[in-house]
Protein backbone atom coordinates (compact mmCIF):
# COMPACT_ATOMS: atom_id res chain seq x y z
CA UNK A 1 0.00 0.00 0.00
CA UNK A 2 1.70 3.19 -1.17
CA UNK A 3 1.47 6.68 0.29
CA UNK A 4 -1.34 7.71 -2.07
CA UNK A 5 -3.49 4.75 -1.08
CA UNK A 6 -2.83 5.36 2.62
CA UNK A 7 -3.75 9.02 2.10
CA UNK A 8 -7.01 8.07 0.39
CA UNK A 9 -7.84 5.60 3.16
CA UNK A 10 -7.21 8.11 5.96
CA UNK A 11 -8.88 10.91 4.02
CA UNK A 12 -11.97 8.78 3.42
CA UNK A 13 -12.28 7.89 7.10
CA UNK A 14 -11.95 11.56 8.09
CA UNK A 15 -14.33 12.68 5.32
CA UNK A 16 -17.06 10.28 6.41
CA UNK A 17 -16.60 11.23 10.07
CA UNK A 18 -16.77 14.93 9.18
CA UNK A 19 -19.89 14.30 7.10
CA UNK A 20 -21.47 12.45 10.04
CA UNK A 21 -20.74 15.35 12.37
CA UNK A 22 -22.03 17.91 9.86
CA UNK A 23 -25.46 16.32 9.54
CA UNK A 24 -27.86 18.02 11.90
CA UNK A 25 -29.85 15.97 14.36
CA UNK A 26 -29.57 14.11 17.63
CA UNK A 27 -27.39 10.99 17.70
CA UNK A 28 -29.45 9.46 20.48
CA UNK A 29 -31.90 6.73 19.55
CA UNK A 30 -32.29 6.27 15.80
CA UNK A 31 -30.54 9.56 15.01
CA UNK A 32 -27.12 7.96 14.61
CA UNK A 33 -28.57 5.25 12.37
CA UNK A 34 -30.23 7.87 10.17
CA UNK A 35 -26.96 9.78 9.83
CA UNK A 36 -25.11 6.57 8.96
CA UNK A 37 -27.54 6.01 6.09
CA UNK A 38 -26.41 9.24 4.47
CA UNK A 39 -22.77 8.18 4.86
CA UNK A 40 -23.64 4.88 3.20
CA UNK A 41 -25.26 6.76 0.30
CA UNK A 42 -22.04 8.74 -0.14
CA UNK A 43 -19.89 5.63 -0.09
CA UNK A 44 -22.10 3.84 -2.60
CA UNK A 45 -22.14 6.88 -4.89
CA UNK A 46 -18.35 6.63 -5.15
CA UNK A 47 -17.59 2.89 -4.89
CA UNK A 48 -20.52 1.49 -6.85
CA UNK A 49 -20.22 4.11 -9.59
CA UNK A 50 -16.48 3.40 -9.88
CA UNK A 51 -17.12 -0.34 -10.12
CA UNK A 52 -19.97 -0.05 -12.64
CA UNK A 53 -18.02 2.31 -14.89
CA UNK A 54 -15.12 -0.15 -14.86
CA UNK A 55 -17.39 -3.09 -15.71
CA UNK A 56 -18.88 -1.08 -18.58
CA UNK A 57 -15.71 0.41 -20.10
CA UNK A 58 -12.71 -1.80 -19.28
CA UNK A 59 -11.77 -5.42 -19.99
CA UNK A 60 -12.73 -7.82 -17.19
CA UNK A 61 -10.90 -11.14 -17.39
CA UNK A 62 -12.96 -13.35 -15.09
CA UNK A 63 -11.51 -16.51 -16.67
CA UNK A 64 -7.91 -15.52 -15.88
CA UNK A 65 -6.71 -16.44 -12.39
CA UNK A 66 -3.60 -14.34 -12.95
CA UNK A 67 -5.67 -11.23 -13.75
CA UNK A 68 -8.14 -11.81 -10.90
CA UNK A 69 -5.39 -12.31 -8.32
CA UNK A 70 -2.58 -10.04 -9.51
CA UNK A 71 -4.75 -7.50 -11.30
CA UNK A 72 -4.29 -5.31 -14.36
CA UNK A 73 -1.36 -3.00 -14.90
CA UNK A 74 -1.04 0.79 -14.82
CA UNK A 75 -4.01 3.11 -14.43
CA UNK A 76 -6.57 0.31 -14.18
CA UNK A 77 -4.70 -1.14 -11.20
CA UNK A 78 -4.69 2.29 -9.54
CA UNK A 79 -8.39 2.68 -10.32
CA UNK A 80 -9.18 -0.49 -8.37
CA UNK A 81 -6.77 0.13 -5.51
CA UNK A 82 -7.82 3.74 -4.95
CA UNK A 83 -11.50 2.75 -4.85
CA UNK A 84 -10.79 0.01 -2.32
CA UNK A 85 -8.72 2.40 -0.18
CA UNK A 86 -11.68 4.81 -0.17
CA UNK A 87 -14.01 1.99 0.90
CA UNK A 88 -11.70 0.77 3.65
CA UNK A 89 -11.68 4.29 5.05
CA UNK A 90 -15.49 4.30 5.02
CA UNK A 91 -15.61 0.92 6.77
CA UNK A 92 -13.17 2.04 9.48
CA UNK A 93 -15.35 5.05 10.27
CA UNK A 94 -18.54 2.98 10.09
CA UNK A 95 -17.04 0.41 12.48
CA UNK A 96 -16.18 3.24 14.87
CA UNK A 97 -19.78 4.46 14.67
CA UNK A 98 -21.11 0.95 15.39
CA UNK A 99 -19.03 0.76 18.54
CA UNK A 100 -19.99 4.29 19.58
CA UNK A 101 -23.67 3.93 18.58
CA UNK A 102 -24.80 0.26 18.63
CA UNK A 103 -28.00 1.14 16.75
CA UNK A 104 -25.90 1.68 13.59
CA UNK A 105 -25.11 -2.03 13.25
CA UNK A 106 -25.23 -5.32 15.12
CA UNK A 107 -22.65 -7.98 15.81
CA UNK A 108 -22.91 -9.51 12.35
CA UNK A 109 -22.08 -6.16 10.77
CA UNK A 110 -19.14 -5.59 13.11
CA UNK A 111 -17.67 -8.96 12.11
CA UNK A 112 -18.37 -8.19 8.43
CA UNK A 113 -16.55 -4.85 8.64
CA UNK A 114 -13.54 -6.28 10.48
CA UNK A 115 -13.13 -9.07 7.90
CA UNK A 116 -13.46 -6.63 4.98
CA UNK A 117 -11.04 -4.10 6.47
CA UNK A 118 -8.46 -6.80 7.18
CA UNK A 119 -8.59 -8.70 3.88
CA UNK A 120 -9.14 -5.74 1.55
CA UNK A 121 -6.20 -3.92 3.15
CA UNK A 122 -4.03 -7.02 3.03
CA UNK A 123 -4.97 -7.52 -0.61
CA UNK A 124 -3.95 -3.99 -1.53
CA UNK A 125 -0.74 -4.27 0.52
CA UNK A 126 0.29 -7.60 -1.06
CA UNK A 127 -1.27 -6.91 -4.48
CA UNK A 128 -3.41 -10.02 -4.13
CA UNK A 129 -7.06 -10.48 -5.18
CA UNK A 130 -7.78 -6.75 -5.45
CA UNK A 131 -9.74 -7.18 -8.73
CA UNK A 132 -12.10 -9.58 -7.02
CA UNK A 133 -12.70 -7.19 -4.11
CA UNK A 134 -13.22 -4.28 -6.50
CA UNK A 135 -15.55 -6.06 -8.92
CA UNK A 136 -17.74 -7.24 -6.07
CA UNK A 137 -18.64 -3.66 -5.24
CA UNK A 138 -21.45 -4.41 -7.67
CA UNK A 139 -23.05 -6.18 -4.70
CA UNK A 140 -23.56 -2.79 -3.06
CA UNK A 141 -26.21 -1.87 -5.64
CA UNK A 142 -28.81 -3.09 -3.16
CA UNK A 143 -27.53 -0.96 -0.27
CA UNK A 144 -29.16 2.40 -1.20
CA UNK A 145 -32.52 0.62 -1.39
CA UNK A 146 -31.88 -0.84 2.08
CA UNK A 147 -31.12 2.63 3.43
CA UNK A 148 -34.22 4.21 1.89
CA UNK A 149 -36.29 1.28 3.13
CA UNK A 150 -35.11 1.96 6.69
CA UNK A 151 -35.57 5.71 6.34
CA UNK A 152 -39.23 5.13 5.37
CA UNK A 153 -39.80 2.29 7.87
CA UNK A 154 -42.67 4.19 9.50
CA UNK A 155 -44.43 4.65 6.14
CA UNK A 156 -44.68 1.04 5.01
CA UNK A 157 -47.72 1.74 2.82
CA UNK A 158 -45.94 4.48 0.87
CA UNK A 159 -44.79 3.96 -2.70
CA UNK A 160 -41.24 4.89 -1.72
CA UNK A 161 -41.07 2.16 0.90
CA UNK A 162 -42.59 -0.47 -1.39
CA UNK A 163 -40.24 0.37 -4.25
CA UNK A 164 -37.25 0.37 -1.90
CA UNK A 165 -38.22 -2.98 -0.40
CA UNK A 166 -38.79 -4.62 -3.79
CA UNK A 167 -35.61 -3.16 -5.25
CA UNK A 168 -33.60 -4.22 -2.22
CA UNK A 169 -34.78 -7.84 -2.30
CA UNK A 170 -34.33 -8.23 -6.06
CA UNK A 171 -30.93 -6.53 -6.22
CA UNK A 172 -29.65 -8.34 -3.13
CA UNK A 173 -30.54 -11.68 -4.70
CA UNK A 174 -29.20 -10.81 -8.15
CA UNK A 175 -25.93 -9.14 -7.13
CA UNK A 176 -24.98 -11.03 -3.98
CA UNK A 177 -26.45 -14.49 -4.50
CA UNK A 178 -26.33 -14.89 -8.28
CA UNK A 179 -23.40 -12.73 -9.43
CA UNK A 180 -21.20 -12.63 -6.33
CA UNK A 181 -21.65 -16.25 -5.29
CA UNK A 182 -21.56 -17.45 -8.89
CA UNK A 183 -18.26 -15.67 -9.48
CA UNK A 184 -16.86 -17.10 -6.26
CA UNK A 185 -17.80 -20.68 -7.06
CA UNK A 186 -16.47 -20.49 -10.60
CA UNK A 187 -13.32 -18.75 -9.42
CA UNK A 188 -12.61 -21.25 -6.65
CA UNK A 189 -13.39 -24.45 -8.50
CA UNK A 190 -12.13 -23.68 -11.98
CA UNK A 191 -9.31 -21.16 -11.96
CA UNK A 192 -7.58 -20.95 -8.59
CA UNK A 193 -6.22 -24.48 -7.98
CA UNK A 194 -3.92 -24.48 -11.00
CA UNK A 195 -2.69 -20.95 -10.29
CA UNK A 196 -1.97 -21.61 -6.62
CA UNK A 197 0.10 -24.71 -7.30
CA UNK A 198 2.86 -22.62 -8.86
CA UNK A 199 3.01 -19.93 -6.17
CA UNK A 200 5.37 -19.59 -3.17
CA UNK A 201 4.06 -20.92 0.13
CA UNK A 202 3.29 -17.51 1.63
CA UNK A 203 1.39 -16.47 -1.49
CA UNK A 204 -0.60 -19.70 -1.36
CA UNK A 205 -1.35 -18.99 2.29
CA UNK A 206 -2.56 -15.48 1.47
CA UNK A 207 -4.75 -16.63 -1.40
CA UNK A 208 -6.17 -19.39 0.80
CA UNK A 209 -7.01 -16.81 3.46
CA UNK A 210 -8.74 -14.62 0.90
CA UNK A 211 -10.78 -17.60 -0.30
CA UNK A 212 -11.77 -18.40 3.28
CA UNK A 213 -12.86 -14.79 3.80
CA UNK A 214 -14.92 -14.89 0.60
CA UNK A 215 -16.56 -18.15 1.71
CA UNK A 216 -17.41 -16.51 5.05
CA UNK A 217 -18.90 -13.53 3.22
CA UNK A 218 -21.13 -15.91 1.26
CA UNK A 219 -22.40 -17.44 4.50
CA UNK A 220 -23.22 -13.95 5.78
CA UNK A 221 -25.06 -13.12 2.56
CA UNK A 222 -27.14 -16.30 2.73
CA UNK A 223 -27.88 -15.57 6.39
CA UNK A 224 -28.99 -12.04 5.54
CA UNK A 225 -31.06 -13.25 2.58
CA UNK A 226 -32.82 -15.70 4.89
CA UNK A 227 -33.70 -12.78 7.17
CA UNK A 228 -34.82 -10.69 4.19
CA UNK A 229 -37.19 -13.41 2.99
CA UNK A 230 -38.71 -13.76 6.46
CA UNK A 231 -39.31 -10.01 6.63
CA UNK A 232 -40.73 -9.90 3.09
CA UNK A 233 -43.13 -12.76 3.86
CA UNK A 234 -44.41 -10.78 6.85
CA UNK A 235 -45.00 -7.79 4.60
CA UNK A 236 -42.27 -5.74 6.25
CA UNK A 237 -43.35 -6.50 9.82
CA UNK A 238 -40.48 -7.34 12.15
CA UNK A 239 -42.15 -8.86 15.18
CA UNK A 240 -39.40 -11.41 15.68
CA UNK A 241 -36.32 -9.68 14.32
CA UNK A 242 -34.70 -6.31 13.98
CA UNK A 243 -34.47 -5.31 10.33
CA UNK A 244 -32.00 -2.56 11.26
CA UNK A 245 -29.32 -5.27 11.50
CA UNK A 246 -29.68 -6.31 7.88
CA UNK A 247 -27.14 -4.87 5.47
Amino acid sequence: MDSTEIGILIGSALLHQAFFQSISGDTRGDGAKLKSCYLSHLHCAVAVTSCMVYWATQPVELSSATWMIEGPEGRNSQWMRYTIAFSVGYLINDLFLMVQHPVVGGGDMIVHHIVCIAFWSLGVFDRCCTPYHFLLFIEELSTPFLNVRWQYRNEKNSTTYQVAQTGFVLLFFFTRIVIGTGMLVAYNLVHVPGFMSGQPFLKQLHIGGQLAAWAFSRLLNFFWFYKIIKIAVRGGRTTYMNEDKIA
